[in-house]
């Protein structure tokens, strides 16, 4: 891993203040002003890496986002049934989305509207999510797990997945929904009905 430079190091502990800000405050009360002062920088030093707080809070999302996939992915290591794999990169995706966002209660609430805002995140983390997704059913297309004919249905199977991840994390998020419905779910994905 490269070391991480000076401006790394201010923009993390811009980012990581700016993110007990945001859960203390919700995006809307949050100035510049109060993350600054909660990273212990000037306001000119937040403008000369960030544009503004709503930049900053999608970096903050996204990093969020980003850590729930991976903690997904890295639960479903040293499984070898794809089938299992899946059931296991689901629950933990949607356990970890469901604790992220209870943390953000208060910008959940602001954000539940905002469909831009949610549809520029699930642009962003598609992509990375599809990959992840796909890896799984490519195992399970090698061990005769899932029938696939070709790369181009594994490729749409794949989508079809993260849409339907896609409708539940939107069903966590704007209900705040129990575990056993995550487990359903994860079933049916994962074994069909």
């Amino acid at each position: 891993m490269p070391e991480q430079t000076k401006d790394d190091i201010v923009k993390d502990a811009i980012l990581k203040a700016a993110a007990r800000v945001f859960q203390k405050w919700g995006l809307n009360k949050t100035t510049m002003e109060d993350i600054a002062h909660e990273a212990g920088k000037g306001k000119s030093t937040l403008y000369y890496y960030y544009d503004s707080k709503e930049e900053i809070f999608d970096i903050v999302v996204l990093n969020e986002f980003d850590g729930v996939l991976t903690k997904a992915k890295t639960a479903t290591i040293g499984i070898e049934s794809a089938k299992d794999q899946m059931r296991t990169y689901i629950v933990t995706a949607l356990h970890e989305i469901k604790k992220s966002t209870s943390v953000y209660s208060i910008v959940r609430g602001e954000i539940k509207g905002n469909a831009a805002f949610i549809e520029k995140l699930r642009k962003q983390l598609d992509s990375r999510e599809t990959q992840l997704v796909k890896e799984i059913l490519l195992h399970g297309m090698t061990n005769n797990e899932f029938a696939f004919s070709d790369e181009a249905e594994l490729d749409t199977a794949a989508q079809v997945v993260v849409g339907i991840l896609r409708a539940l994390e939107m069903y966590l998020f704007l209900e705040n929904e129990d575990a056993e419905r995550i487990d359903i779910a994860a079933k049916l994905i994962a074994n069909g009905i």
